[in-house]
Parts: structure tokens; sequence; C-alpha cells
């Protein structure tokens, strides 16, 4: 153990640069200790008959350093951490559209006059939210046609409203 003490202090300088090699601007500490760690595995594992030690020891930490970088960036892209106003933005999002979903089921007996084609399509666009061209990927058209359907719904709807009226 003392043996990797004094290796670990003689190491130090080459630790800060092999930081600086790959970058790294936040968590100072935590990937000091990791490159100490692999300082650690390649003072355990060095066959000294491979080579010198010091470019053993920095491509060990460097490697060591670019994986732990990936690990990390994977976990923030995987994990998002919400603020307390991010939560409740969605909240009151989940809600509207609740809402919204309520008020579409009430239009329900007008749209009942819809080919059940018109229906899903008029539920994607503003119900789901989805674009022209999610719903043309998934129904095999293309999104100008969907446009122009859409337009001729619309059409429908404002006529079958206006003779209800």
């Amino acid at each position: 153990m003392e043996q990797f003490n004094t290796i670990c202090e003689l190491y130090e300088p080459m630790i800060t640069k092999v930081l600086r090699k790959a970058k790294v601007y936040k968590d100072h500490e935590h990937y000091r200790q990791c490159a100490r760690i692999a300082l650690w595995n390649a003072w355990k594992s060095y066959d000294p008959t491979r080579g010198d030690f010091a470019p053993y020891a920095y491509w060990t930490m460097l490697t060591s350093i670019y994986k732990e970088i990936e690990k990390d960036n994977q976990y923030k892209e995987r994990n998002i951490a919400y603020d307390k106003d991010k939560l409740v933005n969605l909240s009151h999002y989940v809600q509207v559209k609740e809402e919204t979903i309520n008020e579409f089921e009430a239009l329900k007996d007008v749209l009942s006059c819809l080919a059940e084609a018109d229906y899903k399509l008029m539920k994607a666009l503003y119900i789901f939210g989805a674009t022209y061209d999610e719903i043309a990927a998934t129904n095999h058209m293309s999104a100008s046609s969907l446009r122009k359907r859409r337009q001729r719904i619309v059409e429908k709807i404002r006529e079958m409203l206006e003779s209800n009226e």
C-alpha cells in the first residue's frame, strides 16, 4: 500500500494531464478519483516485460476517464431531472389535454357521421398532436394528401354544423 501511495503522488501531474486531455470541465474530483482507480488497476496488472509503466498507466487512465464520461452522458440522457416548475407545467398540460379529449368526445355526435378513417385522422391530429409526417408514415400515404384530406373533412364538418343550427 505504501508503494502505491508513492506512485499515486508521482503520477498526480499525469492525472491532471489526462483530465485536460479528456476535456473534463466539471466534477473534477469524481474524474480524478476514477483516474486514481485506473492507476491502481494499471499498477496491479502491469507486466514489466511488455514495456514501460508510464505509457501503460496513461492510456489506462485516459480510457477509464472516457468510459466514465460516456457512462455519465448515457445516464443523463436517460434520467432527466425535472424542476418543480416543469412538473407543474406538465401536470397543467395533462389536465388541458384531458379537457380537450372530453370536448372532443362531446363532438362525437357530429363526427360520428364521418368515415372511420377520417375520424381517426382528426383524432390523431387534434387530440394526440401527431404531425402529418408521422401519420403519413403509419398509413403509407403522403403528407400532402393527408393535408388535402383534412381540408375536405373540415369543410364537411362545417357544412354539418351549419345545417344543424
